[in-house]
């Protein structure tokens, strides 16, 4: 996937760089998205892999804490992922996010003028960074599992990431679930 410093409107779209995040396997990346749209579809969501996108979109994360500050934080990320996943508008293009934006109820001009800043910036660039290098996230979703009383690991929890717990990363398939849950059982079977 393209990096934040892509100029807008060459990055890959999001097929192509699931190739690469799949090791190079056609057949991989098939399966994940299949997996994915038919998941999205249960949601009442058509995917659409032919976006562009890149794993930094900077701007899009600022503009969502920003909107956080004026309580349209979910109104704008709904309008976002609409038309990111659905409409094959970029949620790396600034055109899209402000085009979010407005719907979510933000001022146009605002907007435009915020984004022709560094405001959050640094903040955007520090969750990145945090996420990946102190909490060890490198995909989204991201599904951590416990055992009450047994274990309490996971990037978010008061042992930290390096305590017990399971994770399946990403588009994890059915096979890397079943594992989880069948190490689980057994953890289960041995109290």
């Amino acid at each position: 996937m393209a990096g934040a410093s892509t100029p807008e409107g060459s990055e890959p779209t999001w097929h192509d760089s699931l190739l690469g995040y799949c090791g190079g396997s056609e057949a991989r990346r098939a399966q994940a998205e299949d997996m994915m749209a038919r998941l999205a579809h249960r949601a009442g969501i058509t995917l659409d892999y032919h976006v562009k996108t890149q794993w930094q979109p900077v701007e899009s994360q600022r503009v969502l804490l920003w909107s956080a500050k004026k309580g349209l934080a979910e109104k704008y990320m709904s309008a976002l992922a609409r038309k990111h996943f659905e409409e094959r508008t970029s949620a790396s293009h600034r055109a899209t996010v402000v085009a979010a934006a407005v719907e979510a109820g933000m001022d146009k001009s605002e907007v435009e003028s915020f984004l022709d800043t560094d405001e959050l910036r640094k903040e955007v660039w520090d969750s990145y960074r945090t996420t990946i290098d102190d909490k060890g996230i490198h995909a989204i979703p991201l599904f951590v599992f416990n055992l009450a009383g047994v274990t309490d690991g996971g990037p978010f929890r008061s042992r930290g990431p390096r305590a017990e717990h399971w994770e399946v990363q990403g588009s994890g398939n059915a096979r890397e679930f079943a594992a989880v849950f069948e190490e689980i059982t057994r953890k289960v079977e041995q109290k």
